[in-house]
């Protein structure tokens, strides 16, 4: 026996088993290096997935917001057109009252307040007084005006008196229609004091009695003589409606 006989040799099973184990290992990490890669294509994908749907929703909320700045400006133009439009028709119709007191120079100067008779009484007084306590605070004529405080026309002078009077009206939603509409209108006999006088071109005044009225006209508060008759004010008187003060 030589001495390379008295070398160990490895039995052949161990060798065969180490080569085994060697390339579990290796088709295991080349398992767990393919599982990476998926596992990284997939977030890398679920990624764009999001990125494409967080762009989609920034667009149509782009959009959407575009749409609303547009109807919004488009509103806020109609907006301005109507008020322009108000504007142009408030001066028309001042202009037109204007022109209508000019062609009567015969109007009236503006009388000395009368004294109330003591039959006039509660709120029908009170309408009245109040009346004349605007025409001395001398509050300016507005076409439209509701508020002493900015300016009244003639159906905001009536309705600003009978508020203060205690009436159950809304001044600021009176117009000469929505009066004519409360109001019975008629034109066969006379008025009481306080009841509404009704006048062509939108004029309304209050009624003293002894064909006197007290109100609102183009050039300011005044009280007139001879209304009935459509002298004193120099417009066409049209009648009257009664005022239930009780």
């Amino acid at each position: 026996m030589t001495a390379s006989d008295d070398q160990v040799q490895p039995p052949a099973e161990s060798t065969e088993a180490s080569r085994g184990g060697g390339r579990v290992l290796t088709a295991g990490l080349l398992i767990g290096l393919v599982l990476c890669l998926l596992l990284v294509v997939g977030v890398a994908f679920w990624n764009q997935q999001q990125i494409a749907e967080l762009t989609q929703a920034r667009d149509a909320a782009r959009r959407e917001v575009q749409t609303l700045t547009m109807t919004s400006a488009a509103a806020a133009a109609a907006r301005m057109e109507q008020v322009i439009l108000a504007a142009r028709a408030e001066l028309a119709e001042l202009a037109h009252l204007l022109v209508v007191a000019r062609q009567n120079p015969n109007t009236g100067k503006d009388i000395k307040d009368p004294v109330l008779p003591a039959s006039i009484f509660g709120k029908r007084r009170d309408a009245l007084v109040a009346a004349f306590a605007l025409k001395q605070e001398k509050v300016p004529f507005r076409w439209g005006g509701r508020r002493k405080e900015d300016g009244v026309d003639s159906v905001g002078f009536v309705a600003v008196a009978l508020a203060e009077a205690g009436m159950l009206l809304k001044p600021e939603v009176l117009t000469v229609q929505s009066l004519q509409n409360l109001l019975n209108v008629a034109t066969g006999s006379e008025p009481q004091p306080g009841d509404v006088l009704f006048f062509d071109n939108g004029i309304v005044m209050l009624y003293l009695g002894g064909d006197n009225a007290v109100g609102m006209l183009p050039e300011g508060a005044a009280t007139k003589g001879g209304v009935l008759k459509g002298k004193g004010v120099g417009f066409k008187y049209q009648g009257y409606g009664t005022i239930r003060y009780d």
